[in-house]
C-alpha cells in the first residue's frame, strides 16, 4: 500500500491549525483571544486532558498552538459550532478523495463524527476521533499556505503525446475556503510554534518556518483489535511550510510509533533536515540576515 493515499489515521495535534482556521475565518476568535485552561474538561462522562496532564491557566489562541493545548482547541471549536465545524471539514476536502493521480486513493466518511455527539467534536478539534489520509491533511494545511485556497495535488508535471509536451495545470479553487486574512493570521501563529513553541527543532536560522507538531494516540480499532479506546502506541508528525510568508514547499513527516516521547523530538528534526536540504538545493534567499 501507498500509505500517503491508502491508509487512514487520526492526525492528532497537526490538525489544530485547521480548527483554529475555522474560528479565525468566522471571526469568533483572534490570535490574542484569551481563555482559561484548567487542564481538564469533562464531557458526557468522558475526561479530556492536555498532554502530560498539564494545566496552562490563562492563554491566548496563539499560545494554544505554541503549547499544543487540547482544551484550547476544544474552546475554538465551540466558538465555531458543531454544524459549522462539519461544513469546514467538508470545505477543506477532508470527507472526500483529493483526486491525486495515484491508484487506490481512499477517504473516510467520518460517520462517527457526523453522529453529532459532543465529545466527538471535542476530540476532533485536536485531531483525535477524526480519520483522514496523509494527503488529505497535506492538502488541508496547504490551504493556509495558499492564502485560503484549496489546490488539487498531482504528481505528473507533464505528459508527452506524439512528441508534444502537455503541462499539468494546477487546479485551484475559485472560492476562498478561509479568508486570506485568516490564512495570514494563522501563518504568523504557526511561525510562533516554531520560534517559541514545541516546533523549535524545525527552526532554520535566516528563515521563517510555519509548522505544527502532533503526537496522536492510535486507536485499538486501527490495530485490528475489536475494542474501543486507544493504545499506548503513537503516530508522531510534523507539518510545515517555508518560507512561511512566501511558501515554496510544504512537508509532512509522519512516523508510526517511534521511540521518542513526542513529535518535538522525532518528526520535527527530520522536517528540519529535509527543509534545509531543499532550501540549499533551490538556493532560496533568506528572510533575514543571521549575524
Amino acid at each position: 500500500q501507498n500509505s500517503s493515499v491508502q491508509k487512514i489515521f487520526e492526525p492528532g495535534s497537526v490538525f489544530k491549525p485547521i480548527t483554529m482556521a475555522m474560528a479565525l475565518d468566522m471571526k469568533k476568535v483572534t490570535p490574542q483571544t484569551k481563555y482559561y485552561d484548567e487542564g481538564i474538561l469533562k464531557i458526557s462522562g468522558y475526561t479530556i486532558q492536555n498532554f502530560a496532564q498539564k494545566s496552562w491557566g490563562e492563554r491566548t489562541m496563539t499560545e494554544v498552538l505554541e503549547k499544543s493545548i487540547n482544551t484550547g482547541a476544544v474552546f475554538a471549536e465551540r466558538q465555531v459550532g458543531h454544524q459549522n465545524f462539519l461544513r469546514y471539514i467538508e470545505n477543506f476536502g477532508l470527507l472526500k478523495k483529493t483526486g491525486i493521480d495515484l491508484q487506490g486513493e481512499v477517504a473516510s466518511a467520518n460517520l462517527n463524527l457526523k453522529k453529532g455527539y459532543e465529545v466527538n467534536f471535542a476530540t476532533a478539534s485536536f485531531g483525535q476521533g477524526i480519520e483522514i489520509t496523509p494527503i488529505q491533511l497535506f492538502r488541508g494545511i496547504s490551504v493556509i499556505a495558499n492564502g485560503g485556497k484549496l489546490v488539487k495535488p498531482y504528481l505528473v508535471a507533464k505528459t508527452i503525446k506524439d512528441g508534444v509536451a502537455i503541462e499539468t495545470v494546477p487546479e485551484i479553487s475559485d472560492e476562498q475556503i478561509i479568508s486570506s486574512q485568516a490564512a495570514n493570521q494563522l501563518v504568523v501563529m504557526m511561525v510562533n510554534v516554531v520560534e517559541k513553541g514545541y516546533g523549535k527543532e524545525a527552526r532554520i536560522p535566516g528563515y521563517f518556518i510555519a509548522g505544527k507538531t502532533g503526537t496522536a494516540q492510535v486507536p485499538w480499532s486501527a490495530m485490528g483489535m475489536d475494542k474501543s479506546g486507544y493504545s499506548d502506541k503513537t503516530i508522531q508528525s510534523f507539518i510545515g511550510f517555508a518560507p512561511a510568508f512566501n511558501p515554496r514547499f510544504l512537508i509532512l513527516v509522519k512516523l508510526d510509533n517511534p521511540k521518542a516521547k513526542t513529535a518535538e523530538y522525532s518528526a520535527a528534526p527530520i522536517f528540519h533536515d529535509l527543509a534545509k536540504y531543499i532550501i540549499d538545493l533551490w538556493q532560496i534567499p533568506p528572510d533575514y540576515e543571521v549575524e
